[in-house]
């Protein structure tokens, strides 16, 4: 099942491990999907206890991101000069304010800036702006190059064939919640496609992949010069903020992708904690987590 509709109530949680073309039984997305349903866990306990949908979303990004089997900070895909550059963004819908870093080296929690220039009057940096502002912050400085990673990018390099990720194949990351008073956020951290050419820009920094207003709060992973080019966060959200309901703006959404043959999937919450999924690869990831519990996940699509 590519689609999956449904409605809770508050608090909210949808986690996704990125897009993948990888088989949808394998014991590497079991591994992935009890991962995730962990850090949902942890995240509820924390929006039940009142924290907002923004800080949530900080911390969410950061545990994928110090998660090696994700294409997100420690686990991120190495670009065509053997380094990782790594692209994240938060949006707190209750202000329509996006922040983010794009194609930053040296940063393990690239998510932990975004939030940083949350109040500041630029919103979005690359290098070297980036790092100047990390060390001012006295954000960790690292290379993010574990030796796991290196060793099987020089072995994928011998042989012509390049990976996406240090464990299974996915693509970026990201989470959409409605905490308590009702406020959305989302949030996207991703490595990249791998081999890609330094300094290339992906949609996780840009409201085409990531995308929160009081109406809706959408997120997107997969192909990223697909997705920038449908604009997919953003129009979905303006089709739900002129009236369509979620479902009906995921559905159009999704079959827009498929008639062009784009490869991404989305998540997404509304204002009434109406929740979405959708996506055209032959997996993704995800788990949807209410203040009761697992609600769903992609190996079972309803719980209960």
């Amino acid at each position: 099942m590519n689609q999956f509709y449904g409605k809770d109530k508050l608090p909210l949680i949808i986690i996704h491990g990125g897009a993948s073309p990888i088989d949808p039984k394998g014991n590497a997305l079991t591994q992935a999907l009890t991962s995730i349903e962990n850090m949902a866990s942890i995240c509820m306990n924390n929006l039940k206890s009142g924290k907002s949908a923004i800080k949530t979303v900080v911390q969410c990004l950061e545990m994928l991101e110090n998660d090696e089997q994700f294409n997100a900070g420690i686990g991120s895909a190495l670009q065509s000069d053997g380094l990782p550059r790594l692209t994240s963004s938060i949006m707190d819908g209750h202000k329509q304010n996006l922040s983010g870093v794009i194609s930053v080296p040296y940063l393990s929690n690239p998510s932990k800036l975004a939030e940083k220039l949350q109040n500041r009057n630029a919103k979005i940096l690359t290098s070297p702006g980036a790092e100047l502002l990390a060390r001012e912050m006295k954000l960790p400085i690292s290379s993010n190059l574990t030796e796991n990673r290196s060793k099987r990018w020089l072995n994928k390099m011998e042989q012509n064939d390049f990976p996406t990720s240090v464990g299974f194949e996915c693509d970026t990351v990201g989470c959409v919640i409605i905490d308590s008073k009702g406020r959305l956020a989302s949030g996207s951290s991703t490595g990249g496609v791998g081999n890609e050419f330094p300094g290339r820009v992906s949609d996780s920094g840009t409201v085409a992949g990531n995308f929160a207003s009081r109406y809706a709060a959408i997120t997107v992973t997969g192909k990223g010069e697909q997705i920038n080019n449908d604009a997919v966060a953003s129009k979905t959200e303006t089709r739900i903020r002129d009236g369509m309901n979620l479902a009906d703006a995921f559905t159009k959404t999704f079959k827009e992708a498929k008639s062009r043959k784009h490869s991404y999937g989305l998540i997404g919450l509304d204002a009434k904690a109406n929740y979405g999924i959708a996506h055209t690869t032959n997996a993704m990831p995800y788990v949807i987590y209410g203040a009761n519990g697992l609600l769903a996940k992609f190996e079972n699509q309803s719980i209960g």
